[in-house]
């Protein structure tokens, strides 16, 4: 049966920006003494305006975590603070994909605060390490409990060298490799079914899909979710495409489906990013989301509530996962026992979706 629920109220873009700042200092990716970008600059990385982003530094400002020197930038303040111990039996790491702030600026973030949430909360402390790095006197220490986010296969490759070199590892989202490792991952596959058993719900029967990259694990576990679905119901009129998370990709893939003889009433997308770009390629020829076409998100990232129409998604809780992940790698660093985490994901009901015509 599927999980409906309504989507909270989120914080203002301001917010989110300075949170996601103190998470960067927090790992340690900017050092006492550097200097921030400029302004206008950050303010593109974060897709803000030149004021959001004046005033979400002025926060950080005011509470003595950055100081503004006058004709010189922003820098981080030096704190004198003692470098506190792992808070475990071992030291632990946890392992991102190199330029993950440029990869997704929605995924990572959400992971990371969940982790140092758990850290702060048991008193613990793990280094924020990029997934290039080696064992070694300036990598990962030897002994140590490690993290690993596996997003493709060289991600699976790298959690088993790891654990043959003799770490104790965790995958964050699913491990299907040989080895006994443990992980912590959302249940893609379910929320896919959620949108798929909602849909027919309200009368669709030709549903497509907008796949994600072919070697994305996350991507083929929701697509696995879609083929399940389509198989319970039956539905013999469906198609896939696409080949990216992005709105450019769902842009493209939503163009082609619309000018089959059959087309789609209903499109599952495998991020919230490839359904805007499903939306906008509808609207261009005329149609009307959701009169003629009803478009369901994965991720609900936090531009998703604020579209027109606002999206319909699949809730990932990113936070949550982060935060199992902490935990978890917590108690590997103290030799316990530690069960593969499974977290739920959830249908959030908005305006993009509604009954066939």
């Amino acid at each position: 049966m599927s999980t409906v629920t309504k989507a909270p109220k989120r914080p203002v873009k301001y917010k989110e920006v300075e949170r996601t700042l103190r998470q960067e200092i927090a790992a340690g990716l900017w050092r006492p003494g550097d200097r921030l970008p400029a302004e206008y600059d950050l303010a593109r990385r974060f897709n803000v305006s030149y004021l959001t982003m004046r005033q979400a530094l002025a926060t950080l400002v005011d509470d003595g975590s950055l100081l503004r020197v006058r004709g010189k930038g922003t820098f981080i303040i030096e704190r004198d603070k003692p470098e506190p111990e792992s808070g475990a039996r071992h030291p632990m790491a946890l392992l991102f994909p190199t330029n993950w702030q440029r990869r997704d600026p929605y995924y990572f973030p959400d992971i990371l605060e969940g982790f140092q949430q758990a850290m702060t909360a048991n008193g613990c402390r793990a280094s924020l390490l990029n997934d290039d790095i080696g064992d070694g006197p300036n990598g990962i220490p030897a002994g140590a409990a490690v993290a690993c986010v596996l997003i493709e296969p060289a991600h699976l490759q790298l959690v088993e060298r790891l654990r043959d070199n003799g770490h104790r590892v965790l995958g964050v989202n699913r491990y299907s490799g040989q080895r006994s490792i443990p992980s912590v991952r959302m249940d893609d596959s379910s929320g896919v079914e959620q949108a798929v058993d909602y849909l027919v719900s309200l009368g669709h029967e030709r549903i497509s899909f907008l796949r994600g990259p072919s070697e994305n694990f996350d991507a083929n576990d929701r697509m696995a979710g879609f083929r399940s679905a389509v198989k319970r119901h039956k539905l013999w009129v469906t198609m896939e495409a696409g080949d990216d998370f992005g709105e450019a990709s769902g842009y493209a893939a939503t163009q082609m489906l619309l000018t089959l003889p059959k087309r789609p009433t209903a499109l599952v997308c495998a991020s919230d990013l490839a359904a805007i770009g499903a939306i906008r390629a509808a609207t261009d020829i005329g149609l009307s989301v959701p009169g003629d076409l009803s478009v369901v998100g994965f991720g609900d990232f936090s531009v998703a509530q604020y579209m027109r129409p606002s999206l319909t998604t699949i809730r990932q809780c990113r936070v949550s996962l982060g935060r199992s992940a902490g935990e978890t790698l917590i108690k590997l660093a103290n030799e316990d026992d530690v069960d593969d985490d499974v977290l739920a994901a959830e249908l959030v009901v908005r305006e993009s979706t509604g009954p066939v015509r």
